[in-house]
């Protein structure tokens, strides 16, 4: 009977490692879904709009679903997405469509002069190139005299190329103080800026924010004894909006010529986002903030752009009757502004939808893909997350009830690498999947799932199951099948922990219900037994057992302690307990109890500053960045215990169970022995999803203090043990066993 557990330890472990299956071409109209859902998200979390204005964005992308999905040609899709992104009433955030190649323009031969005089106004014309800024210093600076004596200046800033708008921004940087004839301020630029992702249900000790930055607006200030004069600005759509303009603008006495459309573009944050057939859609990221009073950022007039440039052109005829009768036609606005408080809370998770309707469907999937995108801490835990954008989009609009779409979005986040990875439905965590459980413990050892733990043992022993029997198959199910269906929907950050998590799940079901179980004992005999499940026994929901003293002295003094149990306020006692041990084994194998920032400060003999480098997303007007910073260690007052530590460790331990592990680490040098822990470390936050789905993941990613990651592979152990099936069945803690041995090692302990 022995090579019924190996064939379902073969494939056990096949069908985990093979986890996730190769994806499949999406159809034409989920790629679609996929580019609307993208621009969605880079509106979402960078268009200033959404932070100051009533802007319903997720009724934008239900809108424009149809007709992005039905699209035959990318010109058509890009009409789907500039018509959500008119919902924003923002000129500047559009679809840019792609122009032929044009020939390069002829040469025009040389510029004419840098200025001249038209009647009493002086004309200065930036629109031109220099070899070097040594060229340009000199030209700007023969300036000065002439802008001394006028009391009327056109500056023509009508770039005819990218090259010379660059050398043009240069040139006004040098007539900071010659053009201004008072004190003016240029307008300051505000935009999002987000910490981590903010929670959208619940408590976290994360400090994740989203805040609106304003950077200063800036002054300049005229040069000694200028003249008070008028100035009259001619823009086209490659002009640099430069600051100095700007701030001029503010002036009464300063005039805005526009040849074709205002483009705000130079002034402001904008990002691209890349569309089918050439076309690509331009974002704004931040906005202009002007003082009050002035006229903000719109023309004066504005003529085509087709119009002619010469001096008798109708853009410089206009500047120059400003300039003359300073009598002004308001034109349209192009800058958005706005003085009220800026604001976001958490997203909709539309409550009363158990089974949404197709549209919000797809906008769950595509709200967690950029939720992800942007703010997963870990870039390696999201793989190729272009291409589970369209499937997930096919999945979800697939779905025919509530179950199957929950599942959807349970399959979704498990494509994240990411131990945190946990699904709550209307708050009650993973409601579909594992509603109760039996109560066993389940370890995954050598491919097969072994029971470790009895914690209700006249249950076990009233069904005839032992310490070390194998599950073979639940309720008639082979146990490697029942194994692959819940790994897909279970996230882990290696496959090690991914076996873990189904083997602390894999008699879940319905609460009330039994689980029918048969087992291969010790001896190989088949056995079947039955098991009531209960909610009490869940793993996440089980408490701690009562242990009075989870401590105690091993042979050859040495003290063990099993922080699964110890908890803070018992730390003193002991240490007090131990303290003349000459080595101390500390068992982090599952979930501590939070004594680490008792523990390590009292195990602190290197005298370490640092317990931990923790670095947070940082999203700031649409650009993405990290923040990173030392996390400070605890300190104490307490005696130390100058003993060896070692730490047992494995891939049940967790979050804070690694973060322990690190504490003692950096505090004492402690050796670990076990094996790679869950690689999923650090606070974390959540997203929630229509139907009330919430998913919790890892909000910000922690480092040790020498620099080693730990997020999506976890503490590697100096000493790597595996528990074996003949171990565990004979009653032997092999983990352990090896730590001892570690201990008497005299090299070893010389060199530690």
């Amino acid at each position: 009977m022995e090579r019924v557990g190996a064939r379902c330890a073969v494939m056990f472990a096949v069908v985990l490692g093979a986890f996730p299956a190769a994806a499949v071409e999406p159809e034409p109209a989920m790629e679609n879904a996929a580019v609307l859902g993208r621009v969605w998200g880079t509106v979402k979390y960078a268009h200033p709009a959404l932070a100051f204005r009533e802007v319903d964005w997720d009724a934008a992308l239900v809108g424009s679903l149809p007709k992005a999905t039905a699209a035959r040609t990318p010109d058509a899709l890009a009409d789907a997405v500039d018509a959500m992104l008119r919902r924003l009433e923002d000129p500047l955030t559009r679809v840019e469509r792609a122009s032929p190649s044009k020939p390069p323009a002829p040469s025009v031969g040389a510029p004419g002069p840098l200025s001249r005089w038209s009647g009493d106004v002086l004309v200065v014309d930036l629109d031109r190139r220099y070899a070097t800024m040594n060229e340009l210093f000199p030209a700007m600076a023969a300036l000065a005299p002439e802008l001394a004596k006028a009391r009327r200046v056109l500056v023509d800033l009508r770039a005819s190329g990218p090259e010379e708008a660059l050398w043009m921004d240069m040139a006004l940087g040098f007539l900071e103080r010659s053009l201004p004839s008072e004190k003016v301020t240029a307008p300051a630029e505000r935009f999002r800026v987000y910490s981590g992702f903010p929670v959208q249900l619940g408590p976290s000790s994360g400090g994740y924010t989203a805040s609106v930055e304003t950077r200063l607006a800036r002054t300049f200030v005229p040069a000694p004894g200028a003249p008070k004069r008028s100035i009259a600005f001619l823009v086209n759509e490659r002009t640099p909006l430069s600051p100095l303009l700007l701030a001029l603008r503010g002036s009464p006495r300063t005039f805005l010529v526009s040849q074709g459309a205002l483009n705000e573009s130079s002034a402001v944050k904008v990002r691209h986002v890349p569309l089918p057939g050439g076309h690509r859609a331009l974002v704004r990221a931040s906005e202009l903030a002007f003082p009050p009073g002035t006229p903000g950022l719109r023309a004066d007039v504005t003529v085509p752009a087709s119009s002619d440039e010469r001096d008798t052109g109708p853009a410089f005829q206009a500047a120059l009757k400003l300039l003359r009768t300073g009598t002004a036609r308001g034109s349209t606005r192009a800058s958005l502004q706005s003085t009220a408080l800026p604001t976001g809370g958490p997203d909709d998770a539309y409550e009363s939808m158990p089974y949404p309707s197709e549209p919000y469907r797809m906008l769950a999937v595509i709200r967690f893909w950029n939720v992800m995108r942007f703010f997963h801490p870990d870039p390696k835990a999201l793989g190729d997350w272009d291409s589970v954008l369209p499937m997930f989009l096919a999945r979800a609009r697939e779905a025919q009830d509530a179950a199957a779409y929950t599942r959807v979005l349970y399959a979704l986040a498990a494509r994240v690498n990411d131990g945190h990875i946990f699904v709550a439905e209307g708050g009650v965590p993973l409601r579909s999947i594992a509603e109760a459980t039996a109560p066993l413990v389940l370890q995954a050892v050598e491919g097969r799932f072994l029971v470790t733990e009895l914690p209700v043992p006249e249950a076990a022993r009233a069904a005839g199951i032992l310490v070390g029997d194998e599950v073979v198959s639940v309720n008639g199910e082979p146990v490697a099948t029942v194994a692959e269906r819940l790994g897909a929907l279970l996230g882990a950050s290696h496959p090690a922990a991914r076996h873990a998590r189904v083997a602390s799940l894999l008699l879940a079901g319905a609460d009330g219900s039994h689980v029918v179980l048969m087992l291969q004992a010790v001896d190989g005999r088949m056995k079947e037994s039955k098991l009531p499940r209960s909610r009490d026994f869940l793993p996440f929901l089980r408490p701690a057992p009562e242990a009075p003293t989870p401590w105690r002295k091993l042979d050859g003094n040495v003290g063990y302690a099993d922080l699964r149990l110890l908890r803070a306020e018992g730390v003193d006692a002991m240490l007090d307990a131990l303290k003349d041990t000459r080595a101390l084994v500390l068992d982090l194998r599952g979930y501590p109890q939070g004594s680490a920032w008792a523990l390590a400060p009292r195990l602190n003999t290197r005298g370490a500053t640092t317990s931990a480098l923790i670095s947070k997303p940082i999203l700031s007007a649409g650009e993405s960045r990290e923040v990173r910073h030392p996390e400070p260690l605890p300190t104490t007052d307490k005696p130390l215990y100058r003993g060896r530590v070692v730490v047992l460790v494995d891939e049940r331990t967790l979050s804070q169970g690694e973060y322990t592990a690190m504490m003692i680490q950096a505090a004492s040098g402690a050796r670990l022995v076990g094996t790679p822990t869950a690689g999923a470390v650090g606070d974390t936050t959540n997203v929630c999803l229509p139907g009330a789905v919430c998913v919790l993941f890892t909000g910000q990613r922690f480092e040790t203090p020498d620099g080693r990651s730990v997020q999506g592979v976890g503490l590697r152990p100096d000493v790597e043990v595996r528990p074996t099936a003949r171990g565990l069945r004979s009653g032997r803690d092999e983990v352990l066993e090896r730590a001892l041995t570690l201990l008497r090692e005299e090299p070893r302990a010389a060199a530690h």
